[in-house]
């Protein structure tokens, strides 16, 4: 997809519809089979990791008398989504967003609030990704036991490299606000994936009752 606002607010809908409703979710995981197919998730492994919080959560809900199976598949639709929008991604498109709906002052400002937590966060994975190379290269595994000590360097380092950017940003001379054109690309595949995502976010409301979704389906 090729128009950030059509993709940021469709996926904003179906993250909506999937949590909504259990009919929702499997809209959602359709919807992304016939205009997504990418993820950002690379191996198998890797999907499991992430999916292991919202499995044990789910098991909790079992074993309480709740539908903890509908649960961890609307958790898992919109944890598909949220990678897929992620993988779309391109440098600057929140800054082109955030000025096309909120203007050259507050929609700056959040454009680029936006724009620097992603590039932290791409950062933070590179990091990652370096130092399990480095672990495998000295013939360890990555356990509970070293992760504490090597992910608190890599934090540390991602605070400071945010606090050496609010400096150079303030010796620029930037108070709030500034100027940028943003244009977009929309080809009609985008506008109906949109429409259809608009379309299941309404289904779902319906499928859920209008958010009075039973206390059941939620875990808090």
């Amino acid at each position: 997809m090729q128009d950030p606002r059509i993709r940021i607010l469709g996926a904003a809908l179906l993250s909506g519809a999937a949590w909504f409703s259990l009919t929702g979710a499997f809209l959602t995981l359709l919807w992304w089979a016939v205009f997504g197919r990418r993820t950002s998730i690379r191996s198998i492994r890797v999907f499991i990791l992430i999916l292991a919080v919202p499995a044990v959560m789910s098991i909790a809900a079992i074993y309480s008398g709740r539908d903890g199976i509908s649960y961890f598949i609307r958790i898992t639709s919109v944890l598909i989504i949220a990678s897929w929008m992620y993988t779309e991604r391109y440098p600057g498109e929140l800054l082109d967003v955030g000025v096309f709906f909120g203007g050259t002052r507050i929609g700056f400002d959040l454009g680029l609030i936006g724009e620097l937590s992603m590039s932290a966060l791409q950062v933070l994975a590179w990091e990652t990704e370096r130092v399990s190379v480095a672990i495998r290269q000295k013939g360890n595994r990555l356990n509970l036991g070293i992760i504490p000590a090597v992910f608190s360097g890599i934090v540390i380092r991602q605070l400071q490299l945010a606090q050496e950017r609010a400096t150079l940003l303030t010796l620029r001379g930037y108070v709030r606000g500034g100027t940028h054109c943003p244009s977009f690309v929309s080809p009609p595949i985008d506008w109906i994936a949109g429409a259809f995502s608009c379309a299941i976010f309404l289904f779902s409301l319906i499928a859920g009752e209008f958010f009075m979704i039973s206390s059941s389906t939620f875990i808090v």
